[in-house]
């Protein structure tokens, strides 16, 4: 079966009142194949005045005739909604912390307005090879690191979906979608356009036609950098003042945990207050974290402090 086929599929087996919506490549796809299968609700968090993402999102909201609610928030909203957010996801890894915030908002606003099933858009990247250290890679390590991500890859839109009375799903994450994008050879996965070199070739190929060339071809933007989040880092980071260099050491020593800059250091404090501590070890689990001793599924990457490799 084709992907665009797939995905239709996947979009009419498990249908979703609402979405998360960037005017993306993913989410544009998402919300076009949903717009006749029950979608009523896009919502697109936009921090600062021109984010990125906020263009795309409103001109394709408008051509396919769904209601659509930009969520203006300050720096200092989502700040207000970090501790919450740590609550939810157990992190205090700054790139969890300024993607998925977005997520929180927009899911806390899908909820109040009486929606309990929500799209998303995750998993495209990670199996189409969507991110720049994948599709700049040989062929045969694009095909390595997709399967990879195949079996191992999760996401925290579903738990922070759950504290809100939301389901999440994304199409791209169905069964078949993953076994057809674990099984294409890794020099399918990319293409030139325009002089430059991106990932995700088969979804772009597949839903030309179907989607303006502008979102077709979009540059792959994450979360935190389209909605304006990004800016978080460095709103945070000032709250540190001239503290870090004294409490990182005593950080060390006392909780055995590793601080890497200021950013990490207003998170850790969040954390630390959120749960009374720094993280507990479960012995269960396979894996103990060197930068800060929690433990969690056998992998690379610490999904509790951000430590890399592990």
């Amino acid at each position: 079966m084709d992907l665009r086929r797939l995905m239709t599929r996947a979009v009419a087996e498990r249908r979703c009142d609402a979405i998360l919506f960037s005017g993306g490549l993913d989410t544009s796809i998402v919300a076009t194949l949903a717009k006749d299968r029950g979608l009523r609700l896009a919502v697109t968090v936009a921090v600062g005045e021109d984010p990125p993402d906020l263009s795309y999102a409103v001109s394709l909201a408008r051509s396919l005739e769904v209601e659509h609610v930009v969520l203006r928030r300050t720096l200092d909203d989502l700040l207000a909604s970090l501790p919450g957010l740590i609550r939810i996801i157990g992190s205090f890894d700054g790139m969890f912390l300024r993607n998925d915030v977005v997520v929180y908002e927009g899911l806390r606003e899908i909820a109040a307005r009486g929606h309990r099933s929500c799209w998303t858009g995750d998993g495209a990247d990670e199996l189409f090879a969507g991110y720049s250290f994948m599709f700049e890679r040989s062929p045969a390590e694009i095909e390595t690191t997709v399967r990879r991500f195949a079996a191992t890859m999760r996401f925290n839109g579903p738990a922070i979906g759950r504290a809100f009375g939301v389901e999440v799903h994304s199409p791209f994450l169905h069964p078949g979608v993953v076994a057809h994008a674990a099984g294409l050879p890794g020099a399918a996965m990319v293409l030139e356009r325009d002089g430059r070199r991106m990932g995700k070739a088969p979804l772009r190929l597949a839903f030309e036609g179907l989607l303006p060339d502008g979102h077709l071809f979009r540059r792959k933007d994450p979360v935190e950098v389209g909605s304006g989040a990004t800016r978080l880092r460095e709103h945070v980071a000032a709250t540190v003042g001239d503290a870090f260099a004294a409490e990182a050491a005593r950080i060390l020593e006392e909780d055995r945990v590793r601080i890497r800059d200021a950013e990490h250091l207003a998170y850790y404090r969040l954390y630390r207050e959120v749960f009374g501590g720094p993280p507990r070890a479960d012995p269960s689990l396979p894996k103990e974290c060197p930068g800060c001793h929690a433990r969690g599924p056998d992998g690379t990457y610490c999904r509790v402090c951000g430590a890399y490799p592990i």
